[in-house]
């Protein structure tokens, strides 16, 4: 898998379909062997600070591997993976390639119509338009800011 950066202006129709840019979706399967450009599934995830984080489900299963070790006799390790696992949801694309997106997600990202779809290193995150203004502070960000991201980065 490549690298996914970049970030797209689209919206949800009013079945509560999106559509994945083709340059992320061409990069988030580019090590599939058996890529199919309009049927495919990713994974879900209630991301933080409000946006949905999707995976393929290759990616997911790296995440979850740690989790096979978590014995149902350990209560409270046992209980947190439970409510982490119920975060997460394979959605199958339909065959004109678009991804209905749950209740439970879209609820979760306060997604009404406009949207920003971005790539985040290894997944995919959607945003509502309004909330991802306000949290990456779209228009404000100025030289001293870029440069204090780098110090943060340590690049």
């Amino acid at each position: 898998m490549r690298i996914l950066t970049g970030s797209y202006n689209h919206s949800i129709d009013d079945k509560n379909r999106i559509r994945i840019p083709a340059k992320l979706k061409s990069d988030l399967f580019a090590d599939a062997p058996d890529k199919d450009e309009k049927k495919f599934s990713l994974v879900f995830h209630t991301g933080t600070d409000g946006c949905i984080a999707i995976y393929t489900q290759e990616a997911v299963d790296r995440i979850f591997a740690s989790f096979a070790e978590v014995k149902q006799s350990d209560f409270e390790k046992y209980k947190a993976v439970r409510k982490f696992l119920n975060t997460f949801e394979t959605v199958e694309s339909d065959p004109q390639g678009r991804l209905v997106v749950p209740p439970m997600f879209k609820k979760h990202a306060k997604i009404k119509k406009d949207l920003v779809i971005c790539g985040t290193v290894d997944h995919i995150e959607i945003w509502s338009k309004e909330v991802y203004n306000e949290y990456f502070g779209v228009g404000e960000m100025n030289i001293s800011d870029i440069n204090e991201l780098v110090k943060t980065l340590g690049l």
